[in-house]
């Protein structure tokens, strides 16, 4: 892959049809026919499979730049007071560990960082980090625009640069690149910018200041978790406003998920997990907890597993457990005893593994979906 330059336009943008394609027919395709009544998709599982694009890059999982190399230990016990937000590569074989000041990612499976980048203006708390579908560029929000890095060369550069980035997200193809920001003179907190130059190309109206955002799996659909509680959604397509889901005070900004289809998102009120659609609000299914095990805090849907997923915590204690249904007929799983307390907690993109920080210990472990533990981070 070309690195990133300062005077330069990234390929990035070049290679968005490729991409495109690639994530259309990756291996493994795990077709997952969900009744919903109006609503059905097809959810495929995102093997790693290889472009032989004169501009492909190998670094997910493999090729890091020297410049990235981690020195001294890594930071893998964390004291409840210091923020951070984790996040999957489009493969699943590398976690990023985002930190107020630095990234560092992982090879979970070895439990060995293979990189560290080290910044001084993050938001609070700090934005999860984002990968490019290829895996080649790595995004994250500071305080003055989203800092972009070419995992390969170690070269950076700043996209939209005049203020706080809140959340961060790249659209499935790579084309484009989704900043919350803290601040807009018309009150427009999403912008997209085109990857191929790196310019402002739209800005989204309709919400407040989001500290999350998703995409559906086509790129048809965007949505925001706004940090007042409410949920915006979009059509990535017409820029316009499909829906805004509000009374969701009292979880964090990340606390819902977008089916992959984009026609509902997951979100928690009320001590439940609904699915509602953001066009009329409407509940479309209510996910409810068999028993009292604390306060919901986060929800994520995994299409490998067909299941919702929910973390759960005491505020007083920090004491809690994990909590999931099927999807198709919001009945609970059993998952046994000693559930991990993991709070925050990201999925795979393929809803195969889940990782998060262990509350009862300060470290961060990965699961599968029947939560048995595969690894922790250890220095």
């Amino acid at each position: 892959m070309r690195p990133l330059h300062p005077e330069e336009p990234s390929r990035l943008g070049e290679r968005r049809r490729r991409s495109l394609l690639r994530a259309a027919a990756l291996a493994g395709v795990v077709v997952l026919l969900v009744s919903m009544g109006l609503y059905s998709f097809a959810a495929p599982s995102w093997e790693p499979r290889a472009d032989d694009g004169a501009d492909d890059c190998s670094a997910t999982g493999s090729a890091f730049s020297d410049r990235l190399a981690p020195t001294g230990a890594p930071m893998t016990v964390f004291p409840r007071d210091v923020p951070l937000a984790l996040s999957f590569s489009p493969d699943g074989s590398v976690l990023a560990v985002s930190q107020i000041d630095t990234v560092t990612l992982w090879d979970w499976r070895e439990s060995r960082a293979v990189a560290r980048i080290d910044h001084d203006s993050s938001a609070v708390p700090p934005t999860p980090a984002a990968f490019s579908p290829d895996g080649c560029l790595l995004a994250y929000g500071t305080l003055n625009g989203a800092s972009v890095v070419d995992l390969e060369s170690g070269r950076r550069r700043t996209v939209g640069g005049e203020g706080a980035v809140r959340s961060i997200a790249f659209s499935p193809d790579g084309s484009s690149l989704a900043l919350g920001v803290s601040s807009d003179s018309d009150g427009r907190h999403l912008h997209l910018h085109d990857t191929r130059t790196w310019e402002l190309e739209a800005r989204l109206s309709g919400s407040g200041v989001l500290g999350s955002i998703r995409y559906s799996l086509d790129g048809a659909v965007v949505a925001g978790g706004e940090e007042g509680g409410g949920i915006a959604v979009w059509d990535a397509g017409s820029l316009s406003l499909r829906g805004l889901v509000r009374e969701r005070a009292g979880v964090g900004a990340a606390a819902f998920d977008l089916l992959p289809d984009g026609s509902a998102v997951l979100l928690i009120r009320s001590g439940s997990v609904l699915l509602v659609e953001p066009g009329t609000g409407a509940t479309i299914r209510e996910f409810v907890p068999g028993s009292d095990g604390g306060v919901l805090v986060d929800v994520a849907y995994s299409a490998a597993s067909g299941r919702v997923f929910a973390a759960r915590l005491d505020p007083a204690t920090g004491r809690g457990d994990m909590v999931a249904w099927r999807y198709a007929s919001a009945t609970e799983v059993a998952l046994g005893p000693d559930l991990p307390r993991v709070f925050p907690m990201a999925l795979s993109p393929d809803g195969s593994r889940v990782a998060g920080l262990r509350t009862q210990t300060g470290d961060i472990a990965v699961y599968d979906t029947e939560l048995s533990l595969l690894d922790v981070l250890t220095p």
